[in-house]
């Protein structure tokens, strides 16, 4: 019993500290922001100095608008291990580019990671619940932070793509040559860091993005559970109990809207 002790009081206090910070930042980002330079897309924090513009509490994460000429990044980072792994790791994150404020664009631009697929996505939650002293019945002898992230990078082999002219497939392999590039890494047990890069050329912005667009953020569940009923399931018989409800963590996506303009070089 200490692992799980241990491993569920480490999680507390980083939940504690985390949300300490948390209520210092604005709910969704206010600010353009210029990029840092020598961005590397391997989810680490390092060029961000794990300071982020908002804390959204819709979805529970940390994230960063930004831009330079080239690129629009965002990054997230969570502490909430439901969210993780109820969420990103079952259904991946998706984010929407609109070319104006308006919400509804039929020419919108949608990018999702990670995107793991049967065992490839079981694998990688066994393994990160197991890290959290969750006995998943895996097995799996090598319980190291290594291992989780090198079996997330290695599983995490697509990118999703809709809405970009040029490219004629819905899926794109991570080591693409277009210039878009997502990774994501584990920091410590519960701490989950997501980096994405999607060059401007392929978002059409109208006037070169002087103008605001707005921005959707969704924390996906997996398909299978995307249209179940948080109270539904099969009825049960008059003398039996009802069954347990779904965690709505796992069957009910979360998002939220955002407003962006490019910022300018300092």
């Amino acid at each position: 019993m200490k692992p799980i002790y241990s491993a569920l009081t480490l999680t507390a206090m980083l939940f504690l500290s985390f949300l300490t910070e948390a209520q210092n930042l604005p709910n969704i980002q206010k600010a353009s922001v210029w990029a840092p330079p020598n961005i590397k897309i391997d989810g680490n924090v390092t060029e961000w100095q794990d300071k982020y513009q908002a804390y959204n509490h819709a979805t529970d994460i940390y994230y960063t608008i930004c831009n330079d000429n080239d690129n629009l990044y965002l990054v997230i980072k969570t502490t909430i291990s439901v969210v993780i792994g109820g969420k990103i790791l079952a259904g991946g994150i998706s984010f929407t580019i609109n070319h104006t404020l308006r919400k509804k664009d039929t020419a919108a631009i949608t990018v999702t990671y990670p995107m793991l697929q049967g065992r490839d996505r079981g694998l990688v939650s066994d393994l990160f619940y197991m890290g959290l002293g969750m006995h998943m019945g895996i097995h799996d002898s090598d319980n190291s932070l290594t291992h989780l992230n090198n079996t997330l990078t290695e599983k995490s082999k697509y990118i999703g793509i809709t809405g970009i002219k040029d490219f004629s497939d819905n899926e794109i392999s991570v080591y693409n040559d277009n210039g878009i590039k997502a990774a994501s890494a584990f920091s410590a047990r519960a701490v989950y860091v997501y980096e994405l890069a999607i060059p401007l050329k392929f978002l059409a912005l109208p006037d070169g993005g002087v103008q605001g667009f707005s921005y959707h953020v969704k924390l996906n569940v997996a398909k299978e559970f995307e249209n179940m009923n948080v109270r539904g399931g099969l009825t049960p018989k008059p003398d039996a109990p009802p069954p347990p409800e779904p965690n709505p963590n796992f069957v009910t996506p979360t998002d939220f809207w955002g407003e962006y303009t490019l910022a300018k070089k300092p």
